[in-house]
């Protein structure tokens, strides 16, 4: 599996409640985890067609545009999506995303900046927010590309430790637990992440973890017992 790439996160942190799930991950919340915007562009490019079925739905609060605006325009910033759907433009303001479908944004944003700028020869990237907790190695708040599956989801997040149980993944969307099995070969991997997703890996279980060591200590009371009815 390719790992997946994450844009870098804001120096303000993000810990409201509105914006991190009420899931405990070892007993803490999981922070933020910045990252590289190289490796984003990686993730964009990499990505199965069958994924885009995941760019139709709108943006939501807490997402991301990341923007870019070349020609020394000076406007270069990851733009959060606030509560009534909209995202602030310098020297234009807000403009409403509540009802563009994602894919569409990009144009949105582009057409938008056109009123203001000789040029409006923009990047623009929507992202989605997941939290990806539990049994991984770099648990965190990413934010994806809108083809990002949750096999994505989870390789930006260093991927299952040695004791997280890489066969079960459970997944939480719009208030609903979900028991994925077999998510690293099986179709429900792959299907696109949405906005305010929580992915949790659980640990392995403690006699699979503790085999060869239940299994020598097994065979040495075996043995003490064989010894001693001698």
């Amino acid at each position: 599996m390719q790992p997946a790439r994450a844009v870098p996160e804001e120096k303000r942190p993000l810990c409201a409640r509105e914006c991190l799930p009420d899931v405990v991950a070892n007993g803490t919340i999981p922070a933020v985890r910045p990252a590289s915007i190289f490796l984003l562009f990686a993730l964009v490019c990499g990505f199965n067609p069958v994924q885009a079925q995941g760019t139709a739905t709108p943006l939501s609060p807490g997402d991301r545009v990341l923007l870019h605006l070349s020609e020394g325009a000076g406007l270069g910033d990851s733009l959060v999506v606030d509560a009534e759907g909209r995202i602030f433009l310098p020297r234009i303001g807000a403009l409403n995303l509540r009802t563009v479908p994602a894919q569409g944004v990009a144009v949105a944003v582009r057409e938008a900046l056109a009123s203001v700028y000789r040029s409006a020869d923009a990047t623009v990237v929507p992202l989605r927010r997941v939290t990806v907790t539990g049994e991984v190695r770099k648990p965190g708040v990413f934010y994806l590309p809108l083809e990002a599956s949750l096999r994505d989801a989870v390789a930006v997040a260093e991927g299952v430790t040695e004791i997280g149980n890489p066969d079960r993944l459970t997944l939480v969307r719009n208030g609903t637990e979900t028991q994925l099995r077999h998510w690293m070969t099986a179709p429900e991997g792959a299907q696109p992440v949405v906005s305010g997703d929580l992915v949790f890996l659980v640990r392995e279980g403690w006699l699979k973890r503790n085999a060869l060591s239940a299994i020598s200590t097994l065979g040495i009371v075996v043995t003490t017992f064989v010894a001693l009815s001698k």
